[in-house]
């Protein structure tokens, strides 16, 4: 598992033992100071820390020196010389889940909300840890049920109910994902409709897996009533209608997508290239294609209308929409070649010629199609949910400025 770690001084820290440590160390050290102020005599006297605060400490030092095996050993001493403080057990539980010893840290976690003397608020927290415990180690059925119960005990628990969606979607639950998502914008007071709008419209891809496609339309609306913007639930629901064969209807819904979000425009012009059309189909889909030809479109769009243009074997319009993707991304080396094939095919050598040197030029490794806002990831495959930062629409088009 990779690790997080922070320079403190010169230091590398490992951050979630940091701030798992930090955390406790406040609670052990007002534990031994509240047990200096019960003594009688209040005046100073010199005396020797516990042997189990020693322990801790040492733990504490082990930890800011990225020593985990170390600081596991000292803790596991701490608690055998006393079973007083939760926090030491706490620290070991998430020692082990850092590690990868999860079955460790569920020991860990199960000990404490078996104890008698521990607070329902330090027991709620061990739940809840479980919970991530069983998340981390693929017990996705045994998370869902702790999470489950964390917010039965604590119905505001804003955490909890983030977890459990996650996991829901994990899992494929949409329609749970989405009752739980509707909770978590009322306790969190956020409007993120479009957040709710995805989750429709991942129900109604898996209906339409199975050809229930009335079904599928019902979620697409509604996933458009709760955000008109949601560019993946206007590519589903014009998929819809062309494959219920009205092929008219599901080119005006991506017509008005070109129209309103054009940076997406190559998603729909993908579609088309994958379609075998029908009596018809073809005159239709060709004028959808010389129409948004006119508009302002990315490089990418422009490359895929290039590439449905040759396809219907239009090579003068092949050839505009190829330099129009050029003059916008000069090192777009497909388009180089698809220009430079369709020149040389065409007898055009010195054309050709001029390309391929381009080519050349501009030769270096391709960039990666889109790219996270938020957290900077790269990727080629459209995904309407950063699998780093796990934010929803933060992954758009990468264009030459992006560069």
């Amino acid at each position: 598992m990779d690790e997080i770690t922070l320079q403190f001084w010169g230091m590398n820290v490992n951050l979630p033992a940091l701030l798992v440590t930090l955390t406790l160390l406040g609670g052990v050290a007002g534990y031994y100071l509240g047990r200096r102020k019960l003594r009688p005599d209040s005046s100073p006297k010199p005396s020797s820390p516990p042997d189990s605060y020693t322990a801790f400490l040492k733990g504490f030092q082990y930890i800011l020196a990225n020593e985990t095996d170390q600081a596991i050993e000292a803790f596991s001493r701490a608690v055998q010389i006393s079973s007083e403080t939760i926090e030491t057990y706490v620290a070991l539980g998430n020692l082990f889940r850092a590690k990868g010893e999860i079955d460790r840290a569920i020991r860990i976690r199960q000990s404490i909300l078996l104890r008698q003397k521990v607070d329902q608020e330090t027991k709620l927290r061990a739940l809840f840890d479980l919970g991530v415990d069983y998340k981390q180690g693929g017990f996705l059925q045994r998370a869902i049920s702790t999470f489950e119960e964390v917010i039965r005990r604590a119905p505001q628990r804003l955490d909890a109910y983030a977890e459990l969606e996650a996991l829901c979607e994990a899992t494929r639950d949409w329609q749970r994902a989405y009752e739980l998502q509707q909770q978590i914008c009322k306790l969190s007071q956020k409007d993120e409709q479009n957040i709710l709008a995805h989750l429709k419209t991942e129900q109604a891809k898996d209906e339409m897996k199975t050809d229930n496609f009335d079904t599928a339309k019902a979620h697409l609306k509604k996933a458009l009533a709760l955000c008109s913007d949601c560019v993946d639930a206007r590519l589903q629901l014009g998929e819809l209608y062309w494959l219920k064969n009205k092929k008219k209807k599901a080119l005006a819904i991506w017509k008005k997508l070109v129209q309103s979000n054009s940076q997406w425009a190559h998603l729909v012009v993908q579609r088309l290239a994958e379609r075998v059309g029908g009596p018809g189909d073809d005159k239709r889909v060709l004028s959808f294609l010389e129409g948004i030809a006119r508009q302002e479109l990315n490089a990418a769009a422009q490359l895929e209308l290039a590439r449905c243009f040759m396809q219907r074997d239009r090579r003068e319009q092949t050839q505009q929409a190829l330099r129009r993707a050029l003059d916008m991304e000069p090192d777009l080396g497909e388009a180089r070649k698809m220009l430079g094939a369709i020149l040389l095919e065409d007898g055009d050598h010195e054309g050709a010629l001029h390309e391929y040197r381009a080519l050349l030029k501009h030769l270096r490794p391709p960039a990666k199609q889109y790219y996270c806002r938020h957290c900077g990831l790269a990727t080629d495959e459209v995904q309407w949910k950063c699998p780093k930062c796990h934010r929803w629409d933060t992954l758009c088009p990468r264009t030459s400025s992006d560069d």
